[in-house]
């Protein structure tokens, strides 16, 4: 008689085990009915927020949803978006509004300010429910500034060294200004050809709160590159160091609105007891006049 090893032994019985399932159609491994999933689809986010401009505009940039279903994160989806779930019956829907941090296109998160979108749905197997989640600011957020320029009035002043141009100004005319339907005014600042430096902060100082969420929302148009940062200033009202925090590329006459988180920045020991005021700068040196647009800024942290 052969002697079959136990190793060798255990291995052919798997194998004849298996054997019939692969003969038997009825007992096919590949025989499985596989899940249907229930499909969101998610429309883009609309912003509300209150009539007395306390919080400013409602143009936003909410390009993603973090979609949950009863708490588990589905994913990460450009909006709108087709989400498929493998799940069936009620479900609590949660939609997060998602950013680009920095303008970062591969730095998604969600936005700290912005409350979530939450709503119930009966899950069922290849249908399709439709959301269009809507958002607003947290209670507990802090405008330490807005800037829309609708009272016609300038909250930012020449600073810098090296300045040629210093001159912001006002329009209403409807091709040049940011038109959300709402908008009336924008700003602006014209560089002249040859090498023309523009730098303006804000008037007031901001105390900042450490350790929060803190960002800069505002919409640009630029024809030429433009530096947005920060002043740190002591308790003596001085100014004691410059901070850039981001850079802005011309947008091809296009309005954008960008997102700026400052807390990585401001959170450090160098800082500790200081204010600061926002500044921006932009630099011309082409042979031709360049122009840049400010509207909706927005200094907000908890």
């Amino acid at each position: 008689m052969i002697k079959i090893p136990r190793g060798l032994r255990t291995s052919i019985f798997i194998i004849t085990a298996l054997i019939p399932a692969f003969i038997n159609p009825a007992c096919s491994l590949f025989d499985r009915t596989e899940p249907v999933p229930a499909y969101v689809y998610v429309d883009t986010f609309s912003l509300t927020t209150p009539s007395n401009n306390s919080e400013g505009s409602s143009a936003h940039n909410i390009v993603d949803g973090w979609v949950y279903s009863n708490g588990t994160l589905i994913g990460a989806f450009e909006l709108p978006a087709m989400v498929p779930i493998l799940a069936s019956g009620s479900h609590y829907i949660t939609v997060l509004p998602g950013i680009k941090k920095n303008g970062r296109s591969n730095d998604r998160q969600t936005y700290p300010f912005y409350k979530s979108f939450l709503d119930t749905l009966n899950l069922v197997g290849g249908h399709i429910d439709t959301l269009h989640p809507t958002t607003e600011y947290y209670s507990g957020s802090v405008f330490k500034w807005i800037e829309d320029f609708e009272d016609k009035s300038i909250s930012i002043e020449k600073s810098g060294t090296d300045v040629t141009v210093d001159s912001v100004q006002l329009t209403t005319d409807p091709a040049l200004i940011f038109n959300d339907g709402k908008n009336k005014v924008s700003a602006f600042v014209e560089l002249p050809a040859g090498t023309q430096y523009f730098e303006n902060s804000s008037i007031s100082k901001f105390d900042i709160n450490r350790n929060v969420a803190v960002y800069l929302e505002m919409h640009y148009k630029l024809d030429v590159p433009m530096e947005v940062g920060l002043y740190a200033i002591n308790s003596a009202g001085e100014e004691f160091a410059q901070i850039p925090i981001l850079g802005l590329y011309e947008t091809n006459g296009e309005w954008k609105k960008t997102y700026i988180s400052l807390a990585e920045d401001i959170n450090v020991s160098d800082y500790t007891g200081a204010t600061f005021k926002v500044f921006f700068s932009a630099r011309n040196s082409g042979s031709e006049a360049k122009r840049i647009y400010l509207d909706n800024i927005k200094l907000i942290s908890f």
